[in-house]
C-alpha cells in the first residue's frame, strides 16, 4: 500500500511539468495558503495541474512524506519540489518563480496621473523612506497608501513621484489613471 501511494505521487510529479498539491481545487481552493499559490500561478501560467489532497487522505499524508515537507500546498516544477506558500510567494516577489517556470517577468504597468494629483501626492508622502503605494486586488478594487518599500515592489515613475506597486497588483494596474478631485466636504 505504502509503495503504491508513493508510486502514484511520483507518477503525478513526473507526468506534470507544473503540479500543485493543494487543499481544494484551482477553481475552489479550500485554504488561504492554497488560494494564494493558485493566485500566483494563475497570474503566470495558463495551464498547470492540481491535486486536491482533501479528496484522498492517503495522498495528503503521502505527499508530505514524499517531499519531507510538513505542510500543504506543495509545488513541483519539472519534478523538482519548490516549496510551500511562503517560499512560492517569496520567489514570485523576487522574480525567481518566473525563472523557474521559464516565463518572462511582466513589464512595469503603465500608470498615469494628472499634474495636480502628483503635486498633492508628493505633499502627502512627505517623509523620507516612505513611498506612495498602489494596490489592486483580484476584484480590481484599488487603494493608494503611504508606506515603506516591500520586497518585490515594482517602481513606476510619475513626474518625479515614485509609485510602488506589488507584483500581484502590477499585473492588474496597467492603464490606471490617478486624478485629484476636489471635494466640498470638510
Amino acid at each position: 500500500m505504502e509503495s503504491t501511494r508513493m508510486d502514484t505521487i511520483r507518477n503525478l510529479v513526473d507526468q506534470n511539468p507544473v503540479l500543485l498539491f493543494m487543499k481544494g481545487t484551482r477553481v475552489a481552493p479550500r485554504c488561504g495558503f492554497s488560494a494564494r499559490v493558485v493566485q500566483i500561478l494563475d497570474a503566470l501560467l495558463p495551464d498547470y495541474q492540481t491535486v486536491d489532497v482533501l479528496a484522498d487522505p492517503a495522498i495528503r499524508e503521502g505527499v508530505k512524506q514524499y517531499s519531507s515537507w510538513p505542510t500543504i500546498p506543495q509545488l513541483y516544477i519539472r519534478g523538482e519540489f519548490v516549496g510551500g506558500c511562503d517560499i512560492i510567494t517569496e520567489l514570485f516577489e523576487n522574480g525567481g518563480l518566473h525563472q523557474k517556470l521559464g516565463v518572462t517577468a511582466p513589464d512595469p504597468p503603465k500608470i498615469s496621473a494628472t499634474e495636480e494629483a502628483v503635486r498633492a501626492l508628493k505633499e502627502a508622502v512627505g517623509e523620507e523612506g516612505e513611498f506612495l503605494r498602489l494596490e489592486v486586488d483580484s476584484e480590481f478594487e484599488h487603494a493608494l497608501s503611504i508606506g515603506p518599500r516591500q520586497p518585490g515592489d515594482i517602481e513606476v515613475e510619475l513626474n518625479g513621484l515614485t509609485l510602488l506597486v506589488d507584483r500581484m497588483s502590477a499585473m492588474r494596474a496597467d492603464g490606471v489613471h490617478i486624478e485629484c478631485i476636489q471635494s466640498s466636504e470638510g
